[in-house]
């Protein structure tokens, strides 16, 4: 008794002139045998690492499925991929024919007529990228063939096609109306679907725990608890170390909370923090902070954040039990205001919509700003610097550092210079209609620029503090919240205080976790350490060939650019040494800074015990 679906894979696969041995997790597993399928779980990835070959079977074929194929196999054949840093190059017998701009991010690739475009649309849209279980055996498979129909292809192909997918802008000639704009945002949901398999699954990368939650959403899987062990294989190997075994005898929150208990205590990290949203939680007595992998976020992932909040110190907790977690930080604000633009109308992230939102969150600037005149206080950047950073999460393209040679080439991010030129110009219109009229290039800058804002900020809320700092969370967010760091976490919290109902009597210093939030001045550890000196400024050194990838802080190529002496800092404990804070122990893999409280207490910093539940 087989699925439909391997049915017709079987067929397919089966070789009419030699024996082939296959092992099929649906029917070497039994499904019904919980027992039986926990103990077989955690020996998926050794079966996919010893393979001897991986077919990645998505279907029989449909939709022109055979040109889809052949395009993968033209795109992958012409292109060479460095995912150290997802940099592309044209191969070098092509480098000299018509398909040499092929692997340039910044030329548009000209398809002649729709139906190409259309095929590929269907193929990266099918069903296999949305399971999450095949993450598992395309990374952890060292020889894998993409099947689709009769067709094979060598996976590196796809993933290098993948790749081209999610970063090449394209043009398309259709005179006959076909490719609509709904199919444009079914081209766009494919490219992230197949990039997110393919961009974190390179030889030696690992899945972020701290981003799961992320990495999971668009994904579908059956079981709640499989979120969890469905990526155990993918984990970086101190994950794996922590003794996790499947157990579906075990309910979904009991896992979820033991699971984030072992990281918290011992890896010491609060980074899932992150992926925590109070709206979002359906899994009932599942603490406030710890996130509930088995639902989606209702947000876009932000790109990673460059330096760490809590100045990469890790993190001081202890777990008291029935889903209690104490935890060390620095209270920063409490907040006052909230715009919600979901509030007033249905927000899908359309130019005009965007442009809208940013004249109700920008209100308070005024029609005659004069960027010389306007600071937020406490950062030293101007009023327009800070929105700029605010709606683009801080990811610029000036905070890759390429080293003194080479500049690096990212059509794909906004400088700050660029920025703040089209958000002057939104400022200073008086309608869309001025927007919408503007000459190309412009418009096209204009328009990708609104985009990523859009898509950035869709189920997001802006907020303002008592103290006029300005920041991004989820929709949870409320008047009264506290913005907070917590050590060990890399972005900063919005923590709620619990509502008594007189069952403790330490109810009043309880906190529930609202959710992660972006901070303009917070970002780069200043609770810790203070403002950066001018001088200094937090860069992503992926682009640099002399920096030793065991420089990463924390798997993160992060580091502190000191343009006065062109140095580049990656020792996080000699920054804190600088400041005057000494540190117990710093060790790089796996990640562990160890400071103690007094020490943080003696220069002044405000740290206080936040109790979870």
């Amino acid at each position: 008794m087989v699925t439909q679906n391997l049915e017709i894979a079987l067929r397919h696969l089966r070789d009419t002139e030699e024996w082939i041995s296959m092992w099929i997790d649906a029917i070497c597993i039994d499904q019904q045998n919980v027992a039986e399928r926990s103990h077989q779980v955690a020996f998926m990835g050794e079966i996919y690492r010893k393979a001897a070959k991986t077919y990645v079977w998505v279907g029989p074929f449909a939709d022109d499925s055979d040109e889809a194929m052949e395009w993968v196999d033209l795109i992958g054949g012409s292109i060479n991929v460095d995912w150290g840093d997802e940099m592309m190059k044209t191969t070098d017998l092509l480098e000299k024919t018509k398909y040499a701009p092929m692997a340039d991010a910044s030329v548009p690739y000209e398809f002649e007529w729709p139906w190409p475009l259309l095929n590929l649309c269907h193929f990266t849209n099918r069903e296999y990228f949305t399971r999450l279980w095949v993450r598992q055996e395309v990374k952890l498979s060292q020889n894998k063939v993409l099947v689709c129909g009769f067709k094979q292809l060598d996976w590196h192909f796809f993933a290098t096609f993948a790749r081209w997918m999610a970063v090449k802008p394209y043009t398309c000639v259709d005179e006959y109306g076909v490719w609509t704009q709904e199919m444009e945002k079914k081209y766009k949901a494919g490219s992230e679907l197949v990039s997110n398999i393919c961009a974190k699954l390179y030889d030696g990368a690992f899945l972020s725990f701290d981003r799961l939650r992320f990495d999971n959403s668009k994904l579908n899987w059956k079981d709640p608890r499989d979120a969890i062990y469905a990526n155990l294989g993918l984990l970086p190997p101190e994950y794996r170390q922590l003794g996790i075994k499947p157990d579906y005898d075990k309910n979904p929150a009991a896992i979820f909370t033991d699971f984030a208990v072992r990281v918290a205590t011992k890896l010491r990290s609060l980074g899932f923090l992150e992926s925590c949203d109070r709206s979002a939680i359906e899994l009932d007595s599942l603490p406030s902070w710890v996130p509930d992998w088995s639902s989606p976020m209702r947000m876009a992932a932000d790109s990673e954040n460059i330096w760490s909040a809590s100045a990469w110190i890790s993190a001081q907790v202890e777990y008291v039990g029935d889903g209690v977690l104490t935890a060390n930080g620095v209270p920063i604000s409490e907040v006052q205001r909230i715009d919600r633009w979901e509030d007033e109308r249905s927000y899908d992230g359309q130019p005009y919509m965007v442009f809208d939102c940013i004249r109700s969150w920008c209100k308070h600037v005024p029609d005659n700003y004069d960027e010389q005149e306007w600071f937020l206080p406490g950062t030293g950047l101007t009023w327009l610097e800070a929105w700029c950073r605010l709606f683009l999460y801080g990811n610029l393209s000036e905070v890759f550092e390429a080293g003194q040679e080479t500049m690096v080439h990212r059509p794909d991010l906004f400088s700050l210079q660029e920025a703040k030129e089209l958000m002057l110009i939104i400022w200073k219109a008086r309608s869309f209609h001025e927007i919408w009229c503007l000459y190309d290039p412009t418009w096209q800058r204009m328009e990708r620029f609104l985009s990523k804002i859009g898509d950035r900020m869709k189920g997001r809320s802006v907020f303002r503090t008592v103290d006029r700092d300005i920041g991004v969370a989820s929709s949870s967010v409320k008047a009264g919240d506290l913005v907070c760091v917590l050590l060990g976490c890399q972005v900063p919290v919005v923590l709620t205080p619990k509502e008594r109902d007189g069952s403790s009597p330490d109810e009043q210093n309880q906190w529930q976790v609202s959710g992660s939030c972006f901070v303009v001045g917070l970002m780069d550890g200043e609770a810790i350490t203070g403002a950066l000196p001018e001088h200094y400024r937090t860069v992503d050194w992926r682009y640099r060939k002399d920096v030793l990838p065991e420089n990463k802080i924390n798997k993160f190529r992060s580091g502190l650019r000191n343009d006065e002496y062109r140095t580049l800092e990656t020792d996080p404990s000699q920054v804190l040494e600088e400041c005057g804070i000494p540190c117990i122990r710093y060790e790089r893999e796996p990640h562990l800074l160890e400071v103690s409280p007094d020490a943080l207490r003696d220069v002044g910093i405000n740290l206080q015990q936040f109790t979870l539940v």
